[in-house]
Order: structure tokens, then C-alpha cells, then sequence
């Protein structure tokens, strides 16, 4: 297997073609310093197997930072702590390099204090900030910036650093029309606008030698009017050869891009850059190109090699799922990967300003290796196979619990199965996959078609029980509704179809999306009405970037917001928006996606028969994947 062989990069060679990317943790102080939390995020993932890691990224001044946590590496006194996670790393057999940042137009004035700063004061629609415009001494001291960080790196006994010149960063900015309009020597001309990059790598490796790794994080196109595209890209990443480059990092968009493609959220397909990371490698000699971005499995990171598209895969998120993703590989156990959904639940966790965290890894610093096993052996009964239920199951077994899980449906996974029929959410299903493989390998009792009932507590007499049963349809008190024939959401998510062409949903929120998406490619005319301000307020504000552009350019759905459904009638829907216009829809089947309740109604009876009861999920309160994994992983623990 191609993934698995080594790569020479100038005189170091990594063990493997996997990279861990640079990604920001929040999980250093507000210093900018290492701390031992981030000591073990980095230890794990050297530990699975990595070839290489590009430690995420650190400020050279304050004013290129974007987070309240990034890490600095503005002064010698933050090489000792560096030094000691270098050594860390390289215990376990992982090459390693330092991302240097900075984020010009886009560092936010609320983190840093002070204005931003940009080739020509253009400035970023997401941060808002008008940018100050460099002079060219201050370019200079810029560079110069980039060459002490390096420096420092190097005396921390990183074996390279990665300059980002992607992401609409600084670097991107001067390589960008839509951002540098100069008209001095770093202006204008391709050239020119690379002028930056190139005396950056040369300052780089004139101070730290030619054997000392300097990679480029570049756009292979940064989807916006007037930006870089991937034919301009490939030119300056030949200039950067030229100049002596040991790696080149393909990955795309900006802040500024329509939704958000920086961190490619599920709907996009797997290894969605990778032709912008084949056509730049056609244009080298020499240099090894990595390919980033929804790289989520063994099979497409193998795919993209052996079809010469890249040298080395990026693959961040996936570690975030799973440290242990190549030593499971290399083991032969593929089928027990925790594959990445693509949920960017821990990139909204980062722009949010909490520490990162995933979805279905509900621990990202410690590794099942690291539960103690219980004290004394229980008898645990986990009622619904959901997200929370699953993840008791998968950690009470590991800690030496007799488990039985029995669930009312005929297959695990609970609402997952419903989030899944989206085709924007299709990827929703390898959280289901990986815990049906985990569940079988651990030899937990699963019972699918299974009502709870006392005769379940008669047979298996539990110790604990862990209601997981997670919710229900809410229906709303709408006048004539009970004299309308209508579907609820998870009707139609299990394949019960109207047969109606005229199709209405009533409720905007995500649930509300999927089921809109869903039967648009059925090509059913949709129409949407929601009572607040905007549809998709209950999802995560950059997968709304993504997944609200997909509704709302979809040539079959309509949609009505500030909007309260009135009365329904002989197959009319009568609504009122804010100002007061009454609203009248016709329809041939209405859809009710006004969200979930939860569903507890065995809650007392459990109570009444079992020693210890615990809820968890959205039979305790309606929330995201991440809260129900990250409940019943935390119950397992306290058993």
C-alpha cells in the first residue's frame, strides 16, 4: 500500500505518506505557550502512526493572530516549550514541523487589540476590520518575521517549518488580484505578487540551511471573484521550487469564499482538492505535493497516490476522529477506523473559542487505552442505540461491564439513520458503520426489535440502566391541523414518500433542510415556512455558510421566513409574516419538521426497577450528535 511507504523530503525521511495538518486546538494558554493538554494531543497522534505532523499554527506578532489560544513563537523564551514537544514527537518516531501564520486583513482587532494588516488595505467581509496598508519596510519586517520564527523553530529542534500562504492569509493576500493592488515591486505582475513568498523561503533558508524543510501552504484556488486560481497557483509554486522549496500543501478558499470551503464541510466529495494538488504537481520537477481536504478514508487517500494526483495526504479531521487511524491500518483493521463525518463540529468548537472536540470521538486527548477498568463488574441495560446509547455501550464494555443494548428499531443508530438520508448529510452513516464494526469486535449483546419491558428486567436484572431513547416528532398546536392528513419528518426520512407534487414543510431549522433536499432530488416542488428570521438558526453558523446556500439556490424550493403557519385548511396553509400579510399556500402533502421532543415517557417506570438510572441524549434534552456521544461517554466512565 502506497500510503504506507516512505517519503524522502529533502534529507528527512518520513515514515509513511500521511501528514497530520496544522490545525488550531485552542487547547495552549493565553500566552501562546505549550501547555499539557496540548502534550497530549500531539503525543496520541504521534503515537497512532503518523508520518509527519505540522504542529498548528504560531504568530510571529500579535497582530497576524486570529484566536485568543494560537500559539506564539514571537520570542526565544517559547523554545524551551517547543523543544519539549519536538522531543515528544520524535519519541514515537513523527517528523515534525511548525506552521508560521500570519492572517494579514483577516486577524480580528476583538483578539489582537490592534488593526490588521494587508498588501492594500482591502479588507475581510467576515472580520469587518478596515486593514492598515503595509509599507514596504514594513513588508520587510514581516519577512523578517517569518525568518526569526523559523529560526526559533529550528533551535526547538522542529525539522522544518510551514509557511501558510493559503486561506486568504497574508501571503495569500499579496498573491491575490482581489487583495493586492500595488503598483511598487509587489504588485501587479504574478511575479510580483509572489515577490513575498520568494524572499520569505530565501531569507528562511539562507538563516536555517538548505537542509532545513520549508513547506508552502498554498490555494489551488480560493473561489472568490478576482482571486487566486489554480493555473496562477501552479506558477508560484514553481518560482517556489526554483528557489529551493522541500514541500508544497494544496488547499483552497478563504474566509471571504462563498460558505466555507477553507474546512469542507460533508456535502463536499471526498478528496475535493486533490485535482487542484495534480495539476500543481505537473508543474514540478522535483517537489513532493500534498493533497488536504475530506481525505477521510485509507481507500481515497490510497486512490489519490496511486493515481499520481499528490506525494503525501493530508488528513486532519480524520485524526481528530481517530489518532489511531494508521495503526488500525496497518494492523489490517480497517473496519474498526473511526471515520470522520466531515461535521466540522470541532472547527465551530475552534471559531467558537472552546478547546477542539469531534462529534463521535468524545475524548481527543486520551485513547481507550487509558480507561481503568471498573471497579466491579455491573450489569448495564442501554435502552436506544442512538449516538449516546452506542457510545455507553462501546465504553461500559471496555471497562468490564455486561452490557445489553436492546433497541425498539431494526437497525442501531437511532436518528443518525434519518440525518443520513440527506444527500448533503450522506456521511453521517460512518458513524453508524464504525460503531456496528466496534460493537461486534467487543462482543456486546445488541437486541434490535426490542421494546423495553419488564421482562427484559426480569431476564437480565441490571445493575444500571441508561435511558438513550432519544426523541420524538414535535407537532405543533396549528388550527386544523387535526382535520389534515400531513407527514412528520421522520416518516419521510424512513422512505414513506408523498406522492403529491406540491409539497409544503412546516419549520426551517435543519431537520426542515434535509427533508427539503431530500425530496428535491425526487424532484418534488417544495415550499418552506419558518417563523424566525432566517432558516437553518439551529445549525452550527459555518455549516450554515455551506448547507443554506443549498436550499435557498435550489430551483424547487421556495421559502418563506419570519412567517407563523396560522390555520391549515382544505389543503391551504394560511401564515402571517412580520409585517402582517397573510400568506396563503396551497399544497398536495404537508410535512410537519418543527424539531423533536424528548422522549422519556419510560423514565419512571426504569426508575422503579432498576437500582441506578441514567438519561442521556435527546431523552434528556434535544442537542447535536456531540452532546449525546459525549454524555454516554462520560455515564460509561462513572459506572
Amino acid at each position: 500500500m502506497k500510503l504506507l511507504e516512505p517519503l524522502l523530503i529533502n534529507k528527512l525521511e518520513i515514515r509513511n505518506r500521511i501528514i497530520m495538518p496544522a490545525m488550531e486546538t485552542n487547547l495552549g494558554n493565553k500566552k501562546g505557550e505549550i501547555t499539557e493538554k496540548l502534550m497530549k494531543w500531539y503525543e496520541l497522534r504521534a503515537k497512532g502512526g503518523v508520518g509527519l505532523i505540522i504542529v498548528e499554527p504560531a504568530y510571529f506578532e500579535k497582530r497576524g493572530s486570529s484566536t485568543k489560544h494560537m500559539l506564539s513563537i514571537s520570542s526565544d523564551n517559547k523554545i524551551e516549550g517547543f523543544a519539549k514537544l519536538t522531543k515528544l514527537i520524535k519519541k514515537y518516531g513523527a517528523a515534525v514541523l511548525l506552521q508560521i501564520y500570519h492572517a494579514g486583513a483577516q486577524s480580528p482587532s476583538m483578539i489582537t487589540k490592534s488593526l490588521p494588516v494587508s498588501p492594500s488595505g482591502v479588507p475581510c467581509k467576515l472580520t469587518t476590520d478596515q486593514p492598515l496598508v503595509l509599507s514596504k519596510r514594513e513588508i520587510h519586517e514581516i519577512i523578517k518575521g517569518f525568518t526569526d520564527a523559523s529560526d526559533r523553530a529550528k533551535k526547538a529542534s522542529f525539522d522544518g517549518v510551514e509557511i501558510h500562504a493559503g486561506h486568504g492569509y497574508l501571503l495569500n493576500q499579496f498573491l491575490s488580484e482581489k487583495d493586492n493592488k500595488r503598483t511598487d515591486e509587489y504588485g501587479g505582475s504574478l511575479e510580483n505578487r509572489a515577490r513575498a513568498l520568494i524572499e520569505t523561503l530565501t531569507a528562511v533558508k539562507e538563516r536555517c540551511g538548505k537542509d532545513f524543510i520549508v513547506s508552502y501552504r498554498l490555494n489551488g484556488n480560493d473561489y472568490i471573484e478576482r482571486g487566486l486560481e489554480v493555473e496562477e497557483t501552479a506558477k508560484v509554486a514553481k518560482m517556489l521550487e526554483d528557489t529551493g522549496v522541500d514541500l508544497v500543501h494544496i488547499s483552497a478558499g478563504i474566509f471571504d469564499s462563498k460558505g466555507y470551503p477553507t474546512v469542507p464541510y460533508m456535502n463536499y466529495p471526498r478528496g475535493v482538492f486533490s485535482e487542484y494538488a495534480a495539476r500543481i504537481k505537473k508543474e514540478l520537477a522535483r517537489t513532493p505535493v500534498v493533497a488536504v481536504g475530506r481525505i477521510n478514508t485509507p481507500e481515497i487517500a490510497e486512490k489519490i497516490l496511486q493515481e499520481g494526483k499528490a506525494d503525501l495526504e493530508a488528513i486532519g479531521r480524520g485524526l481528530i476522529a481517530d489518532p489511531y487511524f494508521i495503526v488500525k491500518l496497518k494492523e489490517g483493521k480497517r473496519n474498526l477506523i473511526r471515520i470522520c463525518m466531515g461535521c466540522n463540529t470541532c472547527l465551530n468548537r475552534i471559531l467558537g473559542m472552546k478547546s477542539v472536540a469531534c462529534a463521535i470521538n468524545p475524548n481527543v486527548i486520551a485513547s481507550d487505552e487509558d480507561f481503568k477498568n471498573a471497579k466491579g463488574k455491573k450489569k448495564v441495560l442501554i435502552i436506544g442505540s442512538g449516538p449516546g446509547g452506542l457510545e455507553a455501550a462501546r465504553v461500559s464494555k471496555l471497562r468490564g461491564h455486561y452490557v445489553l443494548l436492546i433497541d425498539k428499531g431494526d437497525k442501531i443508530g437511532g436518528t443518525m439513520n434519518l440525518a443520513k438520508v440527506a444527500p448533503m448529510k450522506a456521511e453521517v452513516g460512518n458513524a453508524i458503520v464504525f460503531y456496528k464494526n466496534i460493537l461486534k469486535e467487543l462482543s456486546v449483546e445488541i437486541r434490535l426489535n426490542t421494546e423495553f419491558s419488564q421482562e427484559i428486567i426480569s431476564e437480565f436484572k441490571p445493575d444500571v440502566a441508561i435511558l438513550a431513547t432519544g426523541s420524538v416528532p414535535f407537532i405543533p398546536p396549528i388550527k386544523g391541523l387535526n382535520q389534515t392528513s400531513y407527514y412528520v419528518y421522520d416518516e419521510v426520512l424512513k422512505g414513506k414518500i408523498p406522492d403529491g407534487e406540491k409539497i409544503a414543510i412546516v419549520g426551517g431549522g435543519m431537520v426542515g433542510l434535509e427533508v427539503a433536499e431530500y425530496l428535491s432530488h425526487l424532484n418534488k416542488s417544495i415550499t418552506i415556512i419558518e417563523m424566525l428570521q432566517r432558516i437553518g438558526m439551529n445549525v452550527y453558523a459555518f455549516v450554515g455558510k455551506e448547507v443554506i446556500p443549498i436550499i435557498e439556490e435550489d430551483k424547487n424550493i421556495k421559502i418563506y421566513v419570519n412567517t407563523k403557519v396560522e390555520e391549515i385548511q382544505d389543503y391551504k396553509l394560511i401564515g402571517v409574516n412580520k409585517n402582517g400579510t397573510i400568506i396563503k399556500i396551497k399544497f398536495d402533502d404537508l410535512i410537519i419538521t418543527m424539531g423533536a421532543q424528548p422522549n422519556c415517557e419510560i423514565e419512571q417506570e426504569v426508575k422503579n426497577l432498576v437500582p441506578e438510572v441514567f438519561l442521556i441524549g435527546d431523552c434528556k434534552k434535544i442537542r447535536k450528535i456531540f452532546d449525546a456521544v459525549e454524555e454516554g461517554y462520560k455515564i460509561a466512565l462513572k459506572i
